[in-house]
C-alpha cells in the first residue's frame, strides 16, 4: 500500500514498480486499474515517459472518439486496443497484445466478460490498483475474487487524505459520502466557493437519448464570460451529452474558448479545474442524480471554486432534496443562491 498526496509522485512510483516487475520476471502478467479513464491514460503516459513501451491499454472505443480522443498522442495509439475489437479469438487476441505482460485499464472493464480471452492469455498475477481511495471497498471484491486462482501480489496507491477541494466542498463530501474519514488539507476556507445559480427560465428538455436545457446554457455561457474577463482558468461540467454540445455551440457563438472546455461528468473523471461550473440540466425528473457516485465525480472537480447551476425550487423539492447535490444546497443555506439575473447583469460578486 502506498499513499501520498497528488504532486508527490505516485504515478511515477507506479512507473518504476512496473519496470521492476518486469524485468524481474518478463512473463509475469501485470494489471493496472484505476476508477477513471483519465487516470489509466497517465499510468500510461508515465511508463512511455520512463521508456517502457511494451504495454497494451485496453480503452473504450466510446471514450476514445466520442469523448476524448485528443488526450491520446500518436505513441499511446499505437498501444491501444479498443473495446469494439477485442478478440474472442485465442490466436486473435495474441495477435492484438503482441507478447504484452503489462495491461492497463479502468476498474469497470477489469471487471467486464469482454476482456475474457486477454485474460486467458495473461492471468491476473499482480493488479496495481491506482486512485485506490476513490473506488468503493464493494467493488474491489468481484475483481479480487474473479482472480484469486492465479493473483499473487496487490499494490493499493492512493491518498486517504483530499487536497484539491475547498474546505466548504471537502468537509461537505468527507460527511456524506466517506463517514468523515476523509480529511480536507485546503487553504480556501472561503463559504463562497461553492454557489449556486438559481435558473428560473430552464427547462429539461429530450434530445435524442440525451437532455438539454437551453436557459441553462445561457447562464453557463454567461459565467464562462466572467470567468474569462477575470483569467480565470474553468472548466465546464454536466451529466448530458446533448448539453456539453449545446455549451460548446453556445461558447462558440459568444466567441468565447470552447475547445477542451467543456466535459460530460464521466469523461472528466479523474480531472480537475481550478474554477469548475456544473450544467445540472434536470428540472422535473431526477435522472443522473440518483447515482450518487456519479454526482460525487461531479461535485469534486474544483480546486478554488464551484458554481452550480440549476432550478432552486427543483433542488429543494422531496425528489431532490435527498440527493447528494440537494443536501450540498441544504448544507450552504439559502445564502449561497444567487439569482440568474445578477449572472447575466454581470453581477456576480
Amino acid at each position: 500500500m502506498i499513499h501520498g498526496p497528488p504532486g508527490t509522485g505516485k504515478t511515477t512510483v507506479i512507473a518504476a514498480a512496473v519496470t521492476s516487475f518486469h524485468h524481474a520476471d518478463p512473463q509475469r502478467s501485470i494489471w493496472i486499474a484505476a476508477q477513471s479513464n483519465v487516470a489509466v491514460k497517465n499510468i500510461a503516459e508515465k511508463l512511455c515517459d520512463v521508456g517502457f513501451h511494451d504495454f497494451k491499454l485496453l480503452v473504450s472505443r466510446d471514450f476514445y472518439f466520442d469523448w476524448h480522443e485528443h488526450l491520446y498522442g500518436d505513441v499511446l495509439q499505437a498501444r491501444c486496443i479498443f473495446s469494439d475489437e477485442f478478440s474472442n479469438s485465442t490466436v486473435g487476441a495474441e495477435r492484438q497484445l503482441l507478447g504484452a505482460r503489462v495491461i492497463l485499464c479502468t476498474l469497470s472493464m477489469m471487471s467486464s466478460r469482454s476482456i475474457a480471452t486477454f485474460i486467458r492469455i495473461a492471468p491476473v498475477q499482480t493488479i496495481i490498483f491506482d486512485e485506490a481511495s476513490q473506488i468503493e471497498v464493494g467493488d474491489y471484491v468481484p475483481v479480487i475474487h474473479s482472480f484469486s486462482s492465479t493473483l499473487r501480489k496487490i499494490v493499493f496507491i492512493g491518498d486517504n487524505k483530499q487536497y484539491r477541494m475547498p474546505c466548504v466542498i471537502g468537509d461537505f463530501i468527507s460527511e456524506n459520502v466517506y463517514h468523515g474519514q476523509l480529511t480536507t488539507c485546503h487553504n480556501t476556507t472561503d463559504p463562497k466557493a461553492c454557489r449556486f445559480i438559481d435558473v428560473k427560465g430552464g427547462n429539461e428538455a429530450k434530445q435524442g437519448h440525451s437532455w438539454v436545457n437551453h436557459g441553462e446554457v445561457i447562464n453557463v455561457c454567461r459565467l464562462a464570460r466572467l470567468h474569462q474577463d477575470r483569467n480565470k482558468s474553468y472548466r465546464i461540467i454536466t451529466p448530458y451529452d446533448a448539453q456539453r454540445n449545446a455549451i460548446e455551440n453556445g461558447l462558440k457563438n459568444a466567441n468565447l474558448p470552447w475547445e477542451n472546455i467543456v466535459f460530460n461528468v464521466d469523461s472528466f473523471q479523474g480531472n480537475e479545474g481550478d474554477h469548475i461550473i456544473v450544467s445540472v440540466v434536470r428540472t422535473r425528473n431526477i435522472g443522473f442524480l440518483e447515482n450518487e457516485r456519479r454526482t460525487n465525480v461531479m461535485l469534486t472537480r474544483c480546486k478554488q471554486s464551484m458554481t452550480i447551476c440549476t432550478r432552486r425550487a427543483f433542488i429543494s423539492s422531496p425528489q431532490v432534496s435527498g440527493t447528494l447535490i440537494g443536501r450540498l444546497a441544504a448544507s450552504l443555506g439559502p445564502g449561497m443562491w444567487i439569482d440568474q439575473r445578477d449572472v447575466l447583469n454581470g453581477n456576480l460578486s
